[in-house]
């Protein structure tokens, strides 16, 4: 560790900032770290580390993401994150920040490994995330305070990403995509990768469809997941004990008007009278928990 690391000055820089350090060796240091050679001597986090005890699933995929990877990656991660799994990412532009995303609006908590000093919010387009993120999980990395994102540190981060990680998953990813580093690290300490399938003639899944090829696990949805983590999926009193819950108010004044002819976004809003940001935010949460489905941009169908 830094001699700096045990002033006085730079513990107090640390609190002043609300920030937490833990070296190895020490009691909250996350065990799944330890067995690497390549660990990092020290991890700096605002919020909180991992729970131990939880599965926690690492989620990337491309910046520049199709329509289709975000929807995906923010249900899937959505419906991990409402059965109690943790979802691990580095808060990039694309996959990252909508898996993110998907977890902050399930209620769930997931992590950021940053390339930068976890003071600084990187993109800062995120900061909204950024601060979500810190309420219910944290924001981690092996750089001090103000050190800047370099280009050098985002491949090094991944390790912890996928170190961190009982399964790593790529939502979508191009052949030579820069999140194919993480699977890479994630092979290299012996973890389980999950891939989601896209389009054979989709550039943008070309990465994705040749993990599968070469024996990466194929992801559907959140319950693939879940399966192999052994992990308990809801039962169906548990899943319409949910279904109940949810659908109050205008919830329910929206689900009654959805069937499973897809309807329009515009069409939905003149029925029920709900603004359109509004029904927008129902009409994802409904996505997150397996009630609904968009079949195609802006349309929406009930799931059966």
């Amino acid at each position: 560790m830094k001699e700096e690391y045990k002033t006085e000055e730079f513990k107090k820089k640390l609190r002043d900032r609300d920030i937490k350090m833990v070296c190895v060796g020490e009691r909250d240091y996350p065990e799944k770290l330890i067995p690497y050679g390549d660990k990092p001597e020290v991890l700096f986090y605002k919020g909180r580390l991992p729970d131990k005890d939880k599965p926690i699933v690492a989620m990337v995929g491309a910046r520049a993401c199709s329509n289709y990877g975000r929807t995906m990656a923010k249900k899937i991660a959505g419906e991990l994150a409402y059965n109690n799994v943790q979802i691990i990412s580095g808060m990039a532009r694309g996959i990252d920040t909508y898996s993110q995303l998907g977890a902050v609006e399930a209620g769930g908590a997931t992590f950021a490994v940053l390339g930068c000093g976890v003071d600084i919010c990187y993109p800062t387009e995120n900061i909204e995330l950024y601060e979500n993120i810190i309420k219910t999980g944290g924001i981690i990395s092996e750089y001090p305070p103000g050190d800047k994102p370099l280009a050098w540190h985002f491949p090094m981060r991944n390790r912890i990403i996928s170190g961190l990680s009982d399964k790593v998953v790529v939502v979508e990813a191009k052949e030579k995509s820069g999140s194919l580093i993480t699977v890479e690290w994630a092979l290299e300490q012996g973890k389980d990768v999950m891939a989601v399938p896209g389009r054979v003639d989709d550039k943008l899944s070309e990465g994705c469809n040749r993990l599968i090829r070469s024996g990466a696990g194929l992801v559907r949805g959140a319950k693939d997941i879940l399966e192999e983590l052994k992990y308990e999926v809801f039962n169906k009193e548990k899943e319409n004990a949910i279904k109940e819950k949810i659908l109050e108010k205008d919830f329910l004044l929206l689900y009654s008007e959805l069937g499973l002819q897809p309807k329009s976004i515009d069409e939905l809003m003149e029925k029920t009278g709900i603004e359109y940001g509004i029904l927008a935010d129902m009409l994802l949460q409904l996505q997150l928990r397996g009630l609904v489905e968009q079949p195609s941009d802006n349309y929406y169908s009930r799931l059966e």
